[in-house]
């Protein structure tokens, strides 16, 4: 049983069931599902979590991202008693009052929203990407598809094959980590090694952390994988915790795209969540390119 708010329970990986069936009954949002809580939000091994009427206080926090740190609300109970007792702890301790990477579905079981201010936080928005966008390819846009079906012919009579690896198997592990150390940029930013640690985690700790894969093969040589979770709250959707592929020209996203979508299809899957764009403008351009239809928004929540 986790501890009541203000005190924190630190949360580990035997913890996954008892986290699991406190946000079951939620949207499929990426960041506080628990293997992004695990490889993402807990950089220095210390997340705690807490309730609070029944509803879950997160601290969220990267080192050197002081705009989007803080604590957050993830729940439908007291929702408005819930913010008043964490504004009031947070001025018992000299903070401003104030709570970050706030889910929507909060927003919507606020009783007296004349109380508060609600800021969108759009760095930390989910995208919605459906499988259908990519499977079959008649779906594809026009230019999308032209590129697809020409690699598609420039790889006519090779292997090209998509299939997971079985990362309980230290073997594996390892050729998946020294494929993905091979293809990251050498000059990473603050988020960007975060990121790189969290594929790490994701990669090492797969099986405690519920985290599945796909990977494609061309001619044998690894080009590209998926790391994501199965949501235990909508078979239909799965969440994105990171994609990585060679620099290679032979390979496009798109192509990459559009046979991932396939294996997803294949097993019921309706839509993906690509994740947020974290701020980063070019992430940005580019996710928006890929014709979401949805988002989860977050939002920062201050008093009025």
């Amino acid at each position: 049983m986790f501890k009541t708010f203000p005190e924190f329970s630190k949360l580990t990986l035997d913890d996954k069931a008892e986290y699991e069936a406190l946000i079951k009954s939620f949207p499929p949002i990426a960041d506080f599902s628990f293997a992004t809580m695990m490889s993402w939000w807990n950089p220095l091994n210390s997340l705690g979590i807490s309730l609070l009427n029944d509803n879950l206080v997160i601290p969220y926090w990267i080192p050197g991202d002081d705009t989007y740190s803080g604590l957050s609300l993830v729940g439908t109970n007291k929702v408005d008693e819930s913010i008043c007792t964490i504004f009031d702890y947070l001025r018992a301790r000299g903070d401003p009052p104030v709570l970050v990477n706030v889910p929507e579905l909060v927003i919507h079981n606020v009783q007296y929203p004349e109380l508060f201010n609600f800021k969108e936080e759009r760095p930390s928005f989910d995208y919605i990407l459906p499988t259908s966008k990519y499977f079959p390819l008649e779906n594809v846009n026009g230019f999308r598809r032209a590129k697809i079906r020409k690699q598609l012919h420039q790889l006519a009579g090779v292997p090209v094959e998509v299939r997971p690896l079985h990362l309980s198997s230290l073997e594996d592990r390892d050729f998946l980590l020294a494929a993905a150390d091979k293809w990251w940029n050498k000059n990473l930013s603050s988020i960007g090694s975060v990121e790189r640690e969290s594929m790490e985690t994701c990669i090492r700790e797969a099986d405690k952390l519920g985290i599945s894969n796909i990977c494609l093969f061309v001619d044998g040589k690894l080009q590209g994988f998926c790391l994501f979770q199965y949501p235990s709250s909508d078979k239909e959707y799965v969440i994105i915790n990171h994609i990585k592929a060679t620099h290679k020209k032979r390979l496009s996203f798109e192509l990459m795209a559009h046979l991932f979508a396939e294996y997803f299809t294949e097993r019921g899957i309706e839509y993906v969540n690509i994740n947020s764009d974290v701020g980063i403008l070019r992430l940005r351009m580019f996710m928006l390119t890929l014709g979401p239809t949805n988002f989860f928004r977050k939002y920062r929540i201050e008093p009025a």
